[in-house]
């Protein structure tokens, strides 16, 4: 029971300095996904991973039409053949399949890493941006904008990081190790 009377005191005296501390500093607010989305970096890091995938997309139908035309072809052939060539053939195009399924994943992932890194670095570049912004306004807490529920415009930074952003980085290369 004294436990309990003593957290209670304590959590009170946290929360009222807290939020004392809270109704001092100067609070701004940033949209961070749409400095992601609306940024010549971020736009940059969507346009190439399009360009990646569609490619990506094209090589493997291509793969994919090979594939099914060959065991449209074993199958025709299986009556001319011995069970043993046959069986031969069937583990080749087995093998040729577990080969393009391999790639895929593999190129997969690589796209997957690249885009992670050209993420990370664009965020990197974010926070910086947003560090310098906060701090020519002497704000001392920079908030999301997507963990705020209603804010006053003026405590808005986002359009000064996006503008900043634009003039500091235009492109982020994504980078796909094969």
């Amino acid at each position: 029971m004294i436990f309990r009377f003593v957290l209670i005191v304590f959590s009170m005296l946290i929360l009222s300095t807290t939020a004392s501390l809270a109704q001092n500093a100067k609070i701004a607010v940033l949209d961070v996904e749409k400095v992601l989305n609306d940024s010549l970096a971020g736009k940059s890091i969507q346009a190439q991973l399009s360009s990646r995938r569609e490619a990506f997309q094209k090589e493997f139908s291509s793969r994919e039409n090979n594939l099914v035309s060959a065991e449209r072809s074993l199958i025709e052939k299986k009556a001319d053949m011995s069970a043993d060539n046959f069986a031969a053939k069937r583990k080749e195009f087995e093998t040729q399949l577990l080969e393009t399924r391999n790639l895929f994943q593999k190129r997969r992932n690589a796209l997957d890493k690249g885009l992670s890194a050209a993420l990370a670095d664009l965020r990197k570049n974010v926070i910086e941006v947003a560090a310098k912004v906060a701090d020519e306004g002497k704000h001392e807490i920079v908030l999301t904008r997507n963990s705020v529920v209603i804010v006053q415009k003026e405590m808005d930074i986002t359009e000064a990081v996006l503008a900043r952003l634009n003039s500091k980085i235009q492109s982020i290369k994504l980078d796909v190790v094969q």
